[in-house]
């Protein structure tokens, strides 16, 4: 390992095609209930309760079936404490690519301003799991806890020290949906991440910021009350041609899982690409047919949505 590499990892499946998958909100599905009344269309989904994330996801009859379960967690750091961080990241004990249902991790590190920068995480960690069962026999078993402090209380007692030496207030999760996946097939990319023993192997300093793997592009929604399954079929039926760009790994339209999110942001889109100018290229490109029949739209969402943007 060099000090080229960073921290993202996928397996083989995530590449898989999703009609292969059961997502939140199928047959399999136990935890629903009826709600609003006797006649009504809706239907109420356990959120995950990991540190204390609120709610619940309401969700219609029309909702767009999930194929993947993304979970997340927001850090803001200290100033200057970047490069200590991923040394953290790269050093901490993980077998996920040894898990059933795990598709795809990687460590964003924020690099655009944005709108509301002061409001903004510095860092963000990044699952995709195939489903939400397989996040929670993850969050519930042995693998968590051995990369959250090994399962000891003294384990958990360093990293907690450690973390306040690093961060400027304690992580932020945040779980959605993952609805209408599209992907490439990066043999090449998988066999360059993938380690014998699940995790890759990162030299990382503390000092030097780690060279990225991945450029991730996002942009936020405020969806109105009652506008939700018009604004995922809007996307179901948009016109793209990503998966024949050049740079573009995989996408993902993200439905928050909670009653109502902290941030306000109930949907987002996810867009990995193998670097920014695969990404700029897109954009001065096929981007403007993507965009062209939804600026023409009744809008859905409060504008303008958030774009923000990530080296992972």
């Amino acid at each position: 390992a060099n000090m080229s590499a960073s921290l993202a990892s996928a397996s083989s499946s995530f590449f898989a095609p999703s009609s292969s998958l059961v997502g939140r909100g199928s047959s399999s599905n136990n935890n629903k209930k009826r709600v609003l009344g006797k006649n009504s269309s809706f239907t109420v989904q356990a959120n995950a309760d990991m540190m204390k994330e609120v709610g619940t996801a309401v969700l219609s009859k029309d909702s767009v079936k999930a194929e993947r379960y993304v979970a997340s967690n927001r850090f803001k750091l200290q100033k200057g404490k970047g490069p200590q961080f991923e040394k953290r990241w790269a050093e901490r004990k993980s077998r996920l690519s040894k898990l059933d249902g795990f598709r795809f991790f990687t460590l964003m590190r924020r690099v655009s301003e944005g709108r509301g920068d002061e409001e903004e995480s510095d860092y963000v960690s990044l699952t995709i799991w195939s489903n939400k069962e397989n996040f929670d026999a993850w969050r519930t078993g042995e693998a968590f806890k051995e990369a959250h402090g090994g399962g000891t209380i003294f384990g958990f007692a360093e990293m907690l020290i450690s973390s306040l030496m690093v961060l400027k207030g304690g992580p932020k999760p945040a779980f959605y949906d993952g609805l209408m996946p599209l992907s490439t097939s990066p043999d090449a990319l998988i066999n360059e991440w993938q380690q014998a023993d699940g995790w890759r192997s990162v030299v990382a300093d503390g000092k030097t910021p780690l060279k990225s793997d991945v450029y991730v592009a996002m942009n936020r929604f405020k969806v109105f009350p009652g506008s939700e399954v018009a604004f995922e079929q809007r996307w179901s039926q948009r016109e793209s041609d990503l998966q024949n760009c050049e740079g573009f790994q995989t996408f993902v339209l993200l439905r928050r899982d909670a009653l109502q999110a902290d941030d306000g942001y109930n949907y987002s889109t996810l867009t990995v690409w193998k670097d920014e100018a695969s990404f700029q290229k897109w954009r001065e490109g096929s981007s403007k047919k993507a965009h062209a029949k939804a600026d023409q739209a009744k809008p859905l969402f409060e504008m303008p949505p958030s774009p923000i943007f990530y080296e992972g």
